[in-house]
């Protein structure tokens, strides 16, 4: 083979290497971007079905316009979203957050808009307890946030009281104050009246304190006489104030003056506005519930009252899935104080 030959052969030879090098790089490298883009895809398609099985679970409808799901998310409640593949980031704007996402060549996409909002609040608090802890086993069955306001120097207050706290049930002071019923007045022990002095008010007022234990906040039971009287309530709630406590007004008349009193001293409160067993019969207890429901959502959030009775439990027991499926939110009295 001539010397021309051999360096042609040779030639042919170096550039069939390259090729077979440019051939092979192209290959490794597209079956690469191939294998990233099949992990972005399926790293894609687990969001996808974690958004749709929440969508499915909450009943909330989600919007889809490409690549982009837009949904509302309940305030507090986060999507436990796995990346995978992707890079993501997050965006928040005010009651609105986005997911974005970068492919593996950089570019962003936005793949969640997510809208939180708050639902309506219902809170219950359980007027009157005291007097025996049967009760108690009824209401331990409702496995959602309730309040309880025990009255103090019962037969079972200390033991009623310690059953609902240890079952995580929030638990305030009933406080016996003077109401329009003389007969109640003088069956009710460690009433404080209009007429005492502060002292006296002060001193009725820890004496319930230390019979009940150590609670955050009070109502009032009964007392439409004392809390009509401004000064009084006053002196009361300035008293309270010093202790951080919180106060909700049992609303026994329309006027509110314990409500106004606390608002204008500064004092975490709220007041009631309904009563759901006037009837003792689960039946018309359940529809009160739903009236409840109703004004929850008008409102926004509402504060009813009920006593500590079997039948006020079975109806809110068996209202439960009522409630949730109306998009109302069963609350603590601590999460509806102004």
């Amino acid at each position: 083979m001539s010397g021309i030959n051999k360096k042609i052969v040779y030639g042919i030879g170096i550039i069939s290497i390259l090729i077979i090098a440019v051939l092979f790089k192209w290959h490794s490298g597209n079956k690469y971007e191939k294998q990233i883009k099949l992990q972005e895809d399926m790293a894609l398609e687990k969001i996808i079905k974690e958004v749709n099985d929440y969508s499915i679970i909450s009943g909330k409808s989600i919007e889809e316009d490409g690549i982009k799901y837009t949904f509302d998310l309940k305030k507090g409640v986060n999507l436990d979203i796995e990346s995978g593949a992707l890079q993501m980031k997050e965006v928040s704007k005010g009651d609105q957050k986005e997911i974005i996402y970068s492919d593996s060549k950089g570019n962003e996409k936005l793949i969640l808009e997510i809208n939180y909002f708050t639902p309506p609040k219902l809170a219950i608090l359980i007027d009157d307890v005291g007097m025996n802890t049967k009760t108690t086993t009824y209401f331990k069955k409702i496995d959602k946030p309730l309040s309880f306001a025990t009255i103090p120097y019962l037969p079972k207050t200390n033991q009623a009281t310690k059953i609902l706290k240890d079952a995580g049930f929030e638990v305030i002071l009933h406080m016996p104050m003077e109401g329009s019923n003389d007969i109640l007045n003088r069956r009710t022990v460690g009433l404080i009246k209009p007429s005492m002095t502060e002292k006296e008010i002060y001193d009725k007022f820890d004496g319930a304190i230390e019979n009940l234990g150590a609670v955050k906040g009070f109502n009032n039971h009964m007392g439409s006489r004392f809390t009509n009287d401004p000064e009084k309530m006053r002196s009361l709630l300035s008293y309270v104030k010093k202790k951080e406590m919180f106060f909700i007004d049992s609303n026994t008349n329309s006027k509110r003056e314990g409500y106004k009193i606390a608002k204008e001293l500064d004092i975490p409160t709220y007041y009631t506005s309904y009563f759901i067993d006037n009837s003792h019969k689960k039946e018309d207890i359940m529809e009160a519930i739903k009236v409840s429901v109703r004004l929850a959502v008008e409102r926004d959030k509402v504060l009813v009252i009920g006593h500590y009775r079997k039948e006020t439990a079975e109806a809110i027991y068996e209202m439960l899935d009522y409630i949730e499926d109306e998009g109302v939110e069963l609350v603590s009295i601590s999460e509806v104080l102004e």
